[in-house]
């Protein structure tokens, strides 16, 4: 039974690597690859979705509250619109709109670089920290989306697509990279059905 972008499916097979057997067996190219990458968008669009639910009660999409984050994090809570575009990989416009959407709620202020007047500003206000924080929480509860993943899971998740990430150009050199332990390794926190 095919699902909709975000929904998990119950099967008897793996999606992914029924997808890669009748790939194979077509003569297609990359087989790996290809499998590789439905893994990825799958996995992807599973957490997405969880995400999205979790968000909605705090009236805020993913990319408001990946913005609201990484002011959290950066110092004084303020950033340039161009490198939240960058860090987050989000187009500049959408950027605009977004911080936009969230000044009009009191969330963050945009005010004029000091220095460089071709630069604006966001700032995360009080209630901007209140709110994010309090969406974060519930997203931890929640594992961030990754439902039934344990840490030890996570952490490997990280280590491996940091290897990948480093041969794609979006992460330092391998050499530099957390190692992975690729022994297969039982995850400690078995999933709940």
């Amino acid at each position: 039974m095919p699902a909709m972008r975000g929904a998990t499916v119950h099967v008897e097979r793996d999606p992914v690597q029924l997808t890669r057997e009748y790939w194979t067996a077509m003569n297609q190219p990359g087989a790996e690859h290809f499998a590789a990458m439905g893994a990825l968008m799958r996995a992807y669009w599973t957490m997405v979705a969880e995400l999205d639910r979790l968000l909605k009660p705090h009236n805020l999409s993913r990319t408001g509250f990946l913005l609201m984050s990484t002011l959290l994090i950066s110092e004084a809570h303020t950033r340039p619109l161009g490198q939240l575009s960058r860090w987050l990989m989000v187009h500049p416009t959408t950027v605009t709109l977004v911080i936009d959407q969230l000044a009009d709620r009191g969330l963050v202020v945009r005010t004029p670089h000091p220095t460089d007047r071709r630069t604006v500003l966001a700032t995360l206000t009080e209630r901007g920290r209140v709110v994010v924080t309090g969406a974060a929480e519930d997203l931890a509860d929640a594992r961030f989306g990754l439902t039934d993943v344990g840490e030890p899971l996570a952490e490997r998740l990280v280590g491996v697509l940091a290897q990948v990430r480093a041969r794609m150009g979006d992460a330092p050199a391998i050499d530099t990279a957390p190692a992975v332990d690729t022994a297969p390794e039982a995850d400690p926190e078995p999933a709940v059905s």
